[in-house]
């Protein structure tokens, strides 16, 4: 116990893990590995998810405007409704391209994304970078990575929200403008 040492918690590279109820062994290199691993996926799933979202709202978008931006019930709120849904369909649209601006220089440790994998000019380069990059630079890089990605996601969450909002917006002005003649009439009539 005396000879335990604290470890500081923050990176990938000292996280600690609780092992028989023991607070502050350092993850191993293989441990690391699988670790990061899985946050990167996690984080990929948001990506998939916000993705998919997004093309809900492209599908919702695309039935609104051009119904209420032609016919005969075009007025102030249907074509409000195709503004709003036109813009939507640009968010929507954000948020598929979302991708963060990157230098994509070779580096030694990059050795998962697939644009840092087809740098390498042949298969033997590929694999001469994997088994010399160490244990350290691989974890390295792939917390920058993860990084990285999770910087893709926030993008991504922030304008499918917008596109969200828009699109709610956008189908109580399409309904409004449905609705609006008949409640014109029943006005008229009482």
């Amino acid at each position: 116990m005396a000879d335990e040492r604290k470890v500081v918690t923050g990176t990938l590279l000292e996280m600690p893990r609780r092992t028989a109820g023991r607070a502050g062994a350092v993850l191993d290199d293989t441990e690391r590995m699988k670790l990061a691993m899985s946050i990167m996926d996690y984080n990929q799933e948001f990506v998939r998810f916000t993705d998919d979202k997004s093309n809900s709202l492209l599908l919702v978008n695309s039935i609104i405007l051009p119904v209420a931006s032609t016919g005969a019930l075009v007025g102030p709120l249907a074509l409000a409704a195709a503004a709003c849904a036109a813009v939507a369909v640009l968010l929507c649209l954000r948020v598929v391209v979302a991708r963060l601006p990157q230098t994509m220089r070779r580096d030694l440790a990059k050795l998962v994304f697939f644009g840092h994998v087809r740098q390498r000019r042949t298969k033997a380069a590929y694999q001469e970078d994997f088994f010399r990059a160490g244990p350290r630079q691989i974890a390295e890089s792939l917390a920058g990575q993860i990084y990285d990605l999770a910087g893709v996601v926030e993008q991504k969450l922030r304008a499918y929200r917008q596109a969200q909002l828009l699109t709610l917006v956008s189908a109580a002005l399409w309904m409004a403008s449905l609705a609006a003649p008949v409640l014109g009439r029943l006005g008229a009539l009482s």
